[in-house]
C-alpha cells in the first residue's frame, strides 16, 4: 500500500513539473529560413533591423512593421504593443507567433519586451561626412552613421518608402559627393529639394543597383536649413525642366486660355516658352491670377502626356501647413477612449465639415473630405479671433490642442491655440432650384455656386433667377455683378454661374427667411 502511495505522488510531481516546465520554457530559437516550418508556434529569432515602419496603415494602431535579416533571408515582423525601436542595423532578438495568411508568413510579436538588441551587439553611431564615405566607403559598411547633405529631390508627406540623393551641394549639378538615400516611414510635410538635412542611417553596399547606399528611417531625418521654391529659367528649352518634376518650383509668365486649356506663356511671348497650367481654387473659382509670376509644383501629367505646373494654394491659405513637425494623433483613437485624453496634448489634422465665420470660434473637425470619406468627427473650439472664414472641407492642423470635456454639451472638445489652413479640398456645392428651403438651409454661410440670370428690379435691388422660372434668390454684389451680368446696353449676358457665400436675410414673405448669394 506505501508503494502504491509512494507511486501516486511521483506521478503527480512529474505531472506538474512538465506542466511547469511547458509554460516557463523558452521558445525554440530558430533560424530565419526555417520559420516556416513552425507555423502556430511561438518562435525566437535572432536577426539585423534592416527597416520598420510604424502605423504602417495611418489607423493610430500601437503597431510596428520591421524587417528582419539574416543574410540571404528576410523575416516580416509585426509589433503591436510596442516600444522603443532599435536603431536600424541593430542586432536584435524578437518572440513571437508564427502566422501565415494568404500565402504570406510572419511573426506576430506583443508586447514590449518581445524585441529587444542583443546584448553585447549594440550600435555604436559615427559621426562622418559625403566626403569621408566617398573616400573610404568599405570601412562604413554596416556601421550606423549621421551625416549632413543636401536633398536631390522633395520627400512627399505621407508616403511609406521612397527615395532620393543626398549631395553636398543644393545644386546637383555642382554637387561633389552624392549618396543614394532608401527612406523608410513617414513624413508629415513636404520637404523641398535643395533643404539641408541631417539624418542617421545604416550604410550598405547595393548588389542589385551596384553602388553604396544608406538606409534611413524618417524619424531620423531633421531639416536644419528647410528651401523654397526653385525659379525656373526660360533661357533654357522647358523640356530639361523634367530634372526638377516633383519639386516646388517659381515660373515668371502670364496665363493664357488657349484650345480650352491653361497655359503659362514665357515672358518673350510663346515663341520663348509655354508650359501647360494645372490651376489652383483661386484662379477656377475667383479668376485672381498672380501678378508677378506663378508657383507650384512641377508635375507630369498623364492626361496631357507633358509637363505642368500645379499650382499651389498658399496664396489664400491663413497660414501655411506643417509649421510644426511633429506626430499627430487620429480623431479616432481619441474618439474611442475619450476619457483617457481629457487634458491631454496632441496634434490632429482633418477637414472641416462646416464653414466657420470671422465672428464665430467654434466648427467641427472630420477625419476625411466629406460624409463618405470620414469616419469621426470632433467638436473644436479656436482660442482667439481668426480675420477670415475658414472654408468648408478646409485641410486643417490643429497644434498643441487640449482635449477638454465641455459639460455644457456634454461631450469632448479641442481647444485650438495654433492652427495651419492648408487646401480647401471641397469645391463648391451647386444650388438647386427644385430641392427646396430647407435643404439648402444646411448649406447657409457656405461657399456655394448659382445657375442664374442677373436681374434688377425697380427699387435697385438684385436677384438670380432660375432658367424658365420665376424662382429667385437676392444677390448682394461685390461691384462686379453689374459688369458681367449686363452688357453695355444693359441687357442681361444670360444665365452664368456666380459663385458666392449663402446667407439668409429676413424677409416679409412665407417662410418669414430669404436666401441670398453674397459675392
Amino acid at each position: 500500500m506505501t508503494k502504491m502511495w509512494s507511486a501516486f505522488f511521483l506521478s503527480v510531481l512529474l505531472v506538474s513539473t512538465l506542466n511547469f516546465y511547458a509554460v516557463v520554457r523558452e521558445p525554440d530559437r530558430v533560424e530565419i529560413n526555417e520559420v516556416h516550418e513552425h507555423l502556430s508556434e511561438t518562435v525566437k529569432i535572432e536577426g539585423t533591423l534592416i527597416s520598420w515602419v510604424r502605423d504602417p496603415y495611418s489607423d493610430g494602431s500601437d503597431r510596428v512593421d520591421l524587417q528582419v535579416e539574416d543574410a540571404p533571408d528576410v523575416v516580416k515582423i509585426r509589433w503591436y504593443d510596442t516600444s522603443e525601436v532599435p536603431p536600424i542595423g541593430s542586432r536584435i532578438i524578437v518572440e513571437g507567433e508564427v502566422v501565415q495568411y494568404n500565402g504570406k508568413i510572419w511573426i506576430n510579436a506583443k508586447g514590449m519586451g518581445a524585441i529587444s538588441e542583443k546584448i553585447g551587439a549594440e550600435i555604436t553611431m559615427v559621426e562622418t561626412s559625403l566626403n569621408d564615405i566617398s573616400a573610404d566607403a568599405e570601412s562604413y559598411r554596416s556601421k550606423v552613421v549621421n551625416l549632413s547633405g543636401y536633398l536631390s529631390d522633395a520627400i512627399e508627406p505621407n508616403v511609406t518608402w521612397q527615395s532620393f540623393t543626398l549631395i553636398d551641394n543644393p545644386s546637383y549639378l555642382d554637387s561633389d559627393h552624392r549618396l543614394y538615400v532608401s527612406l523608410q516611414g513617414r513624413v508629415t510635410e513636404w520637404i523641398e529639394a535643395g533643404s539641408k538635412v541631417n539624418l542617421t542611417g545604416w550604410i550598405q553596399w547595393d548588389e542589385r543597383n551596384y553602388r553604396w547606399s544608406i538606409v534611413v528611417q524618417s524619424s531620423t531625418l531633421d531639416v536644419t536649413h528647410p528651401a523654397g521654391a526653385k525659379r525656373l529659367s526660360w533661357a533654357v528649352a522647358a523640356e530639361t525642366w523634367s530634372y526638377d518634376i516633383g519639386k516646388l518650383v517659381y515660373v515668371e509668365g502670364t496665363y493664357n486660355w488657349v484650345d480650352d486649356e491653361h497655359w503659362i506663356i514665357a515672358p518673350g511671348g510663346e515663341n520663348v516658352g509655354i508650359i501647360c497650367l494645372i490651376p489652383n481654387l483661386n484662379l477656377t473659382v475667383n479668376g485672381t491670377l498672380p501678378e508677378d509670376g506663378f508657383s507650384g509644383r512641377l508635375i507630369w501629367s498623364e492626361d496631357r502626356a507633358q509637363i505642368c505646373l500645379q499650382m499651389s494654394d498658399e496664396d489664400h491659405s491663413v497660414n501655411p501647413v506643417g509649421i510644426l513637425i511633429g506626430d499627430f494623433t487620429t480623431l479616432a483613437t481619441i474618439a474611442a477612449n475619450p476619457s483617457d485624453w481629457i487634458g491631454e496634448e496632441v496634434n490632429v489634422a482633418g477637414w472641416t465639415t462646416g464653414s466657420v465665420s470671422p465672428d464665430y470660434d467654434k466648427g467641427y473637425l472630420g477625419d476625411g473630405k466629406d460624409y463618405f470619406e470620414r469616419s469621426t468627427t470632433l467638436r473644436f473650439q479656436i482660442a482667439g479671433a481668426h480675420a477670415e472664414w475658414i472654408e468648408k472641407g478646409t485641410y486643417v492642423e490643429f497644434y498643441n490642442v487640449t482635449v477638454l470635456w465641455n459639460e455644457a454639451e456634454g461631450r469632448i472638445m479641442l481647444d485650438v491655440p495654433l492652427y495651419a489652413i492648408g487646401t480647401v479640398d471641397i469645391p463648391p456645392d451647386t444650388f438647386s432650384w427644385s430641392a427646396g428651403w430647407d435643404a439648402w438651409t444646411w448649406q447657409v454661410n457656405t461657399l456655394v455656386n448659382v445657375n442664374g440670370e442677373l436681374n434688377q428690379t425697380t427699387d435697385g435691388n438684385l436677384w438670380l433667377l432660375a432658367s424658365g422660372s420665376e424662382q429667385r434668390i437676392c444677390l448682394y454684389d461685390d461691384g462686379t455683378a453689374m459688369e458681367t451680368g449686363f452688357d453695355e446696353g444693359g441687357n442681361s449676358t444670360g444665365v452664368q454661374v456666380w459663385t458666392g457665400r449663402l446667407v439668409a436675410t429676413d424677409a416679409s414673405g412665407d417662410p418669414g427667411t430669404q436666401l441670398c448669394l453674397t459675392l
